[in-house]
């Protein structure tokens, strides 16, 4: 059904459009976000930025933080998260579940990097091994029955060591070091890694060339690959980690730029080589992770459509024309003539997103057009878009744009009535 009333003239306009939406669809705030958004922008400078001595005061003040505290790290199935329906939790709803979850507790959510949130825990007093254990397991159990119970996703969770709060940089790498050492158990506690690191028979040039693939691939196994090369030459002299460091961070930079859809950046050597020089012991691991991350931005997944492709070209003419009808990833498969498999992983890979991102936002993309520019019902306009249950669409629409198609119109009436 094509809208001779739209505002985009041409398709690219419109599909930029849309692709703005969903990459800011989740950042939508209201009032009571705020904190969220707060908490998040910290735990983002404290770990993958670097956060200047007097941001931390500041953050502190604002968000009560003690001055003892320590990080776990949630891990998501990607599958799980993105899910096979409408029905994807965002952060702003994983951030407000574990607040009343956690309401006597002071905990900072995170943000949500690729598949990943950490949680950090204050407390006034330095937290001794044995309680700091049976707490840390205690709460994770209970987050992981919640999950379980309230989203239906399973989670794996990795507890960094207690740090006083100008250290917890070492809590965060010590999480991360407990995820990728995990077997079978779904939480893992940092000090039981340390007997396995050392029984372990670590292959240098196995877990550079499993790191080379993640990082092309975009997978964030990367990260896990690097920690565990971290962890390895941490022993090492310090003229020897900066070689190791110098010669991972250059390599990883060049496979950031095989295959790449978009233009890397390469970084300037010498000033991380000079940076380097002026830096010691556990010092130069927490540089080197910094610079990882700054490199392969924590290997997330490409946001840029391309729109060379053939098969994004078919798929954007077909949702323009369907997605007022009940279609399916099978339906648009068929029309591009490859298998819904094939078709699935192109998409993803192609775009970023998957298929049912695409199509509910475009939906709701066009529902907003419909509640704005017209005196038709909430009703009438989830049948226009293409859903059969009008409560399942506020649901879907609120989920997108974080308020319900009513509170949408009476925003809207407000704001024209203003101009």
């Amino acid at each position: 059904m094509n809208d001779p009333n739209n505002q985009f003239t041409n398709p690219k306009d419109f599909w930029d459009s849309l692709h703005l939406d969903i990459l800011t669809s989740n950042q939508k705030i209201m009032q009571e976000d705020y904190r969220s958004f707060i908490e998040r922008s910290f735990l983002f400078s404290l770990f993958f930025r670097g956060c200047h001595p007097l941001e931390l005061v500041g953050f502190r003040r604002i968000l009560h933080i003690k001055e003892n505290g320590y990080v776990i790290v949630l891990n998501f199935s990607e599958l799980q998260l993105n899910g096979t329906n409408d029905e994807v939790i965002d952060e702003f709803e994983i951030h407000q579940f574990i607040a009343k979850l956690f309401h006597d507790k002071n905990v900072c959510v995170g943000p949500l990097v690729v598949n990943r949130i950490c949680l950090l825990i204050t407390e006034v007093e330095p937290f001794s091994n044995q309680n700091h254990r049976d707490d840390s397991y205690h709460l994770c159990y209970e987050l992981i029955s919640e999950f379980k119970r309230q989203f239906h996703i399973n989670i794996s969770i990795g507890i960094g060591s207690p740090q006083n709060i100008n250290a917890l940089y070492t809590s965060f790498i010590d999480s991360l070091t407990a995820l990728y050492y995990r077997h079978s158990e779904p939480i893992t506690y940092y000090q039981d890694t340390r007997q396995t690191e050392v029984n372990s028979h670590f292959d240098y040039l196995l877990s550079e060339k499993h790191l080379v693939e993640s990082i092309r691939l975009r997978k964030t196994e990367a990260y896990d690959y690097f920690g565990l090369i971290m962890d390895n030459i941490r022993s090492y002299n310090d003229e020897t980690k900066r070689n190791k460091i110098l010669e991972i961070l250059v390599l990883s930079n060049h496979t950031m730029s095989l295959d790449s859809q978009e233009e890397v950046k390469f970084i300037d050597y010498t000033n991380i080589a000079k940076e380097l020089m002026d830096l010691e012991g556990d010092a130069l691991i927490e540089s080197a992770y910094k610079n990882f991350i700054s490199i392969t931005s924590y290997v997330k997944p490409q946001s840029n459509i391309d729109y060379s492709n053939h098969i994004v070209k078919a798929t954007k003419e077909y949702l323009e024309n369907h997605y007022d009808q009940d279609i399916s990833l099978e339906d648009v498969a068929e029309q591009v003539n490859i298998s819904p498999q094939y078709f699935s992983k192109l998409i993803k890979k192609t775009t970023g997103y998957n298929f049912i991102d695409w199509l509910s936002m475009l939906r709701v993309k066009k529902a907003k057009e419909l509640l704005t520019n017209s005196n038709l019902t909430v009703k009438e306009v989830c049948f226009m878009v293409g859903y059969k249950d009008p409560n399942y669409f506020s649901r879907i629409f609120k989920k997108r744009i974080g308020i319900t198609p009513s509170e949408y119109i009476k925003t809207s009436s407000y704001f024209n009535n203003k101009s």
